[in-house]
């Protein structure tokens, strides 16, 4: 892993370098590096989205996604240093500059949260001995809500199952309804299920032998439950984060289209 993030980034180094003295040349030539670095940026803007083609065409042979993946990763590092080349270090001065300013910086930080979430969130996931697509979650969420909603009922005609039915009314009809601590398994906090746990263990003195079973096995539905939870959680922000890249991205290519119009139009005159 190490080995591979030091030889990609010298690669782009080396290519972010190669590009930056052809542009110096250019100036040399007394012609506006701004145009030639424009068209680099540009170019490099285009590039990147061929990765997001290729995600969407994988029976063709254009190579490993992982592959791609990187080339897009370390191409985005390039671009952003080309960005700061173009704009010369200062901030833009027209409504269609600040536009394309203000996306681009949305591309770019969007782009290193996406590179650390892609990276970061499978191996937390790989710790789950089951995974579940997240489309599926919702289905097993209801199923695990109807299992305990039939043990509860069935529950009700024991001895002393007041204080089980009592948790349920309060605690657990309520997080079996939908996801529940999102924010908390993204920070790897166990604390609500251990809360939750020990609520429902608190109540095996008051429970004869059938309600103990129960509340053993509805105690297995909390936790399956939790699980759920978690995957549900980073599997839904490793796919909001690119509502926030993907149009951004495309909004800066369409502006980037209107700028190059823009430039020549004046150039020439019109």
């Amino acid at each position: 892993m190490i080995w591979r993030i030091v030889r990609n980034g010298a690669i782009a180094s080396i290519v972010a370098g190669v590009l930056y003295a052809i542009v110096l040349l250019y100036d040399t030539a007394l012609r506006d590096p701004r145009l030639l670095d424009g068209w680099i940026l540009f170019s490099a803007i285009a590039f990147q989205l061929f990765f997001s083609w290729r995600r969407k065409l994988p029976k063709l042979r254009l190579g490993h996604v992982t592959g791609w993946m990187q080339a897009h990763i370390y191409c985005g590092y390039v671009t952003a240093a080309f960005f700061a080349v173009h704009t010369q270090f200062t901030l833009p001065d027209t409504k269609l500059e600040w536009s394309m300013w203000f996306l681009f910086i949305l591309v770019v930080v969007s782009g290193v949260v996406g590179a650390f979430l892609t990276r970061s969130i499978p191996a937390r996931l790989q710790t789950k001995s089951r995974l579940v697509a997240i489309e599926n979650i919702p289905a097993l969420q209801a199923q695990l809500a109807r299992e305990v909603d039939d043990l509860v009922i069935g529950s009700v005609g024991e001895i002393r199952a007041s204080a089980l039915t009592g948790c349920y009314a309060q605690t657990l009809h309520g997080f079996f309804r939908k996801p529940r601590n999102i924010l908390a398994h993204l920070q790897q906090s166990q604390r609500p299920l251990r809360t939750i746990c020990d609520e429902l263990d608190s109540l095996d003195r008051y429970l004869d032998k059938p309600g103990k079973e129960t509340l053993r096995s509805i105690r297995s539905c909390i936790v399956a439950k939790d699980d759920l939870d978690y995957q549900y959680a980073h599997q839904g922000l490793l796919v909001a984060w690119l509502f926030i890249h993907i149009p951004a991205a495309y909004g800066m290519i369409a502006l980037s289209v209107v700028h190059v119009a823009t430039v020549y139009a004046y150039t020439s005159g019109v």
